[in-house]
């Protein structure tokens, strides 16, 4: 048994010889040498090759199966790379198979930086006599900043950056009984896209008068919230697999319900050294870090927590803090 050719690696040799054959025509200057910007961008493609490999083991008949994935795919690879980098079809292609690439396989290849930008806003002759406002934040992807503006005439304010393939973002708005509810979902791909581009999102919260309950859910995104002044009621926050940093002053520290919620991902919460806080916590396999140390070195589980001044000054706050996998800061300056 030739155990020596089991294991030569023959769909690596193929996608070599693939490579070498691109790099001999770059060098003679049939192709130029920009086309590796595209190719690159397909390196999920490579990671394929290599779960089809343990997959279908090492059978004669598995290596056979590897050669013809690798061929179908690098060749695939470069043909849309070299529509794109050209910007013209391949002959022996229909008209609408070139057509298709080069607008971007219906958003699936996304090879180009075209975003769009737009604001989004609130005034305040929409709505009178408000004596409340609950804002709800939901981004999926992308990053954002949270602020509050006190010279804006408008209630929220929203400068996007995202791309055009994308769903645009919507505020919903209503009032009832002098309370303005304010739902801001940030902008989302309308079908899988291969190479999402960022979008980002800067936010300003105006009518600095208003108490405001605040409820933010972040997917896979991150984002930072930064307020002096806004006096904040309940302060609700989920983080799926992004990073999120909140960072409230003595005048906005919330004075109502407090809540996180983490998966996988990281919470910050930045509060004035005086103020005293507590919180009930639920702690999988993930860290709760508090005055420098984690809780997770003695405490798993259920339990509370409380601050060394707590008992000494007049602000204080109550929190819940559920963490999975993920981890939870707070620092106090």
């Amino acid at each position: 048994m030739d155990t020596y050719g089991s294991r030569r690696n023959y769909s690596w040799a193929v996608f070599l010889v693939l490579v070498g054959i691109l790099l001999l025509l770059n060098t003679t200057g049939a192709i130029g040498w920009g086309i590796w910007q595209y190719i690159v961008r397909f390196w999920p493609v490579f990671i394929v090759l290599i779960g089809i490999k343990i997959i279908l083991g090492e059978s004669v008949l598995a290596k056979a199966l590897e050669i013809f994935f690798t061929i179908l795919l690098t060749v695939l690879v470069f043909g849309v790379a070299y529509i794109q980098y050209t910007s013209k079809g391949i002959d022996f292609l229909p008209q609408s198979v070139n057509d298709w690439i080069l607008q971007g396989g219906s958003g699936v290849f996304n090879l180009t930086k075209d975003n769009v930008q737009s604001e989004l806003s609130v005034a305040i002759d929409e709505y009178e006599d408000l004596t409340e406002r609950n804002l709800v934040i939901q981004m999926g992807a992308g990053s954002m900043k949270i602020v509050e503006d006190g010279e804006i005439q408008k209630y929220l304010h929203i400068k996007q950056d995202h791309p055009r393939i994308y769903e645009d973002s919507v505020i919903e708005q209503s009032e009832r009984d002098g309370v303005l509810d304010l739902k801001f979902i940030t902008a989302s791909p309308k079908n899988f896209n291969l190479f999402p581009n960022e979008s980002s999102y800067d936010i300003s919260i105006g009518q600095l008068g208003l108490p405001t309950t605040l409820d933010i859910d972040i997917g896979a995104g991150s984002g930072e919230l930064e307020l002096e002044q806004l006096p904040v009621r309940d302060f609700y926050t989920k983080v799926g697999a992004g990073k999120f940093s909140a960072t409230f002053s003595k005048f906005s520290i919330p004075t109502g319900d407090i809540f996180f919620n983490i998966g996988t991902g990281q919470m910050t919460l930045y509060i004035p050294e005086r103020v005293g806080y507590m919180f009930e916590y639920d702690l999988g396999v993930g860290k709760i870090n508090v005055e420098g140390r984690d809780i997770s070195d003695f405490s798993t589980g259920r339990g509370k927590y409380t601050s060394s001044n707590y008992k000494d000054v007049d602000t204080k706050i109550n929190m819940i803090v559920n963490v999975g996998v993920g981890s939870f800061t707070i620092k106090t300056d």
